[in-house]
């Protein structure tokens, strides 16, 4: 099968969600405190929360779910594209 766009805006559809914001506050976890446990940095952090980072390297997704005691599945939301 060959993927072909749906539309102009395909490119800015995300179908994969980043709930890194959503665990971190059931955990009681400021973003400070997840950069000095884990070495990632506070500006990666803050990116990743707030959508700028669409790109995560699997090291970080491993360090983060080590971190958190979680599944990368906990971490990544699939969204299916409606249209």
């Amino acid at each position: 099968m060959i993927c072909q766009p749906q539309s102009k805006n395909y490119y800015n559809k995300f179908m994969i969600k980043i709930r890194l914001r959503e665990i971190m506050w059931d955990k009681f976890i400021t973003a400070k405190r997840l950069s000095k446990d884990t070495g990632i940095s506070t500006s990666t952090i803050s990116e990743i929360i707030h959508g700028k980072r669409k790109n995560i390297e699997l090291d970080t997704i491993n360090t983060l779910c080590n971190y958190l005691n979680c599944m990368p599945c906990d971490l990544l939301q699939y969204i299916p594209d409606i249209n």
